[in-house]
């Protein structure tokens, strides 16, 4: 499990210092929020693409090469950026070669899991397993004090990249896991389902992700400095690892109540959005941005939880419909929050954020009233 958490921050630390470092970064290349928006996206899309043909990578060669394997990769873009990185075109080309690592370290921590981890510890396993994507933007707030004021944004890549050879330290050598059993049965009734799931799902992450890597430059616009908004970014981050852990043991407890415990984590982050639309004192600030990226961020762990015990018989392939729709909205997401904070105003941003949250919600309890609408008919069928 630290591994795989390990080998998943070292991934996707490239994303979210484009995010926080967006203001150096675009005034040294020439770009804005937009341009920012669409590096940060330019990562998601080259995690959705390459999600599917890197897990066949991984069934081919095991865990244990894929999460090295997805780690070096993903050092050797933070080292290109740092080194290379002349326009914003260059940049999200070489995001897109970052994004790709994504899908090596999550199958391959999948697969870790399948053979290392019973499945009544799942939930606090995916919980830690996605506490290491908030733990990369609390890395990336931190590196705006730390390093980018006293060396530049370029060091703060080259930081990212010293990750990967603890990775490879870290990673045990595990056994190739083998297909989990089938039932045979349900496979087919529980897929539209879970697509309606994974669209909520890529509602909830699109808002949440835009806000995790376009805070600094919001919280900046309200006059904080560069500083003060890194160690807020990292504040939130920390509360987001702590709600995933949380929600994680929770899940094991309680595997029933996933599915509230989803839509009302999304409900806090849809408040927290609210309040940074509306208002720009300091402290509501502060909840504001808490509430959006612990809460409305911190249910990650739940959904791969979810869709697993959903698809029971094909866990590999319910894990894949989520991770499309956390790449969707991953890559959607920063995007249009970027367009329409430089078309309209943050205040717009934060506002599409919090209906992006309530629909993801009306989305993930709509997808589970259909689930049990299927599976009563599919009784009463038997029972016939």
């Amino acid at each position: 499990m630290v591994a795989g958490s390990v080998a998943l921050t070292t991934t996707v630390v490239p994303a979210f210092l484009t995010g926080a470092l967006s203001g150096r970064i675009g005034d040294d290349l020439g770009f804005g929020d937009g341009g920012a928006g669409a590096a940060v996206a330019a990562f998601f899309v080259g995690a959705g693409i390459f999600a599917v043909p890197m897990g066949r990578v991984t069934e081919r060669i095991g865990p244990t090469r894929a999460l090295r394997t997805g780690a070096l990769v993903s050092a050797a873009a933070a080292l290109a950026i740092a080194a290379f990185a002349s326009s914003l075109w260059l940049l999200i080309v070489l995001l897109v070669v970052a994004g790709s690592a994504v899908g090596l370290v999550d199958t391959g921590a999948a697969r870790a899991f399948g053979d290392s981890v019973p499945s009544t510890r799942h939930g606090i396993a995916f919980g830690a397993k996605e506490a290491s994507v908030p733990a990369a933007s609390l890395a990336a707030g931190l590196s705006i004090p730390i390093l980018a004021e006293q060396l530049g944004w370029r060091s703060a890549f080259v930081a990212g990249a010293m990750l990967a050879p603890l990775v490879w330290v870290l990673v045990p050598r595990l056994a190739a896991d083998r297909p989990p059993p089938s039932d045979g049965r349900g496979g087919d009734s529980r897929r539209g389902p879970l697509v309606l799931f994974a669209g909520g799902v890529a509602l909830g992450v699109g808002a949440a992700t835009a806000a995790s890597t376009l805070l600094v430059p919001a919280i900046e616009d309200r006059g904080w400095n560069e500083a003060d908004a890194g160690l807020l970014l990292a504040v939130a981050s920390g509360a987001s690892i702590a709600v995933r852990l949380a929600a994680g043991s929770r899940g094991d407890r309680a595997p029933r109540s996933t599915w509230s415990m989803l839509a009302t984590l999304l409900g806090i982050g849809a408040v927290g959005a609210v309040l940074l639309a509306t208002t720009s004192a300091g402290v509501a600030s502060v909840v504001g941005a808490v509430a959006v990226i612990g809460g409305g961020w911190g249910w990650t762990g739940l959904a791969f939880q979810t869709a697993v015990r959903v698809g029971r018989d094909r866990p590999a392939a319910a894990a894949g419909i989520v991770l499309t729709g956390l790449s969707v909205g991953g890559a959607a997401g920063p995007a249009a929050f970027g367009a329409i904070a430089s078309a309209v105003s943050y205040s717009a941003a934060w506002a599409t954020a919090a209906a992006a949250l309530l629909a993801g919600a009306a989305a993930i309890l709509a997808s589970k009233h259909w689930l049990e609408s299927g599976s009563a008919r599919g009784q009463t069928t038997g029972a016939r």
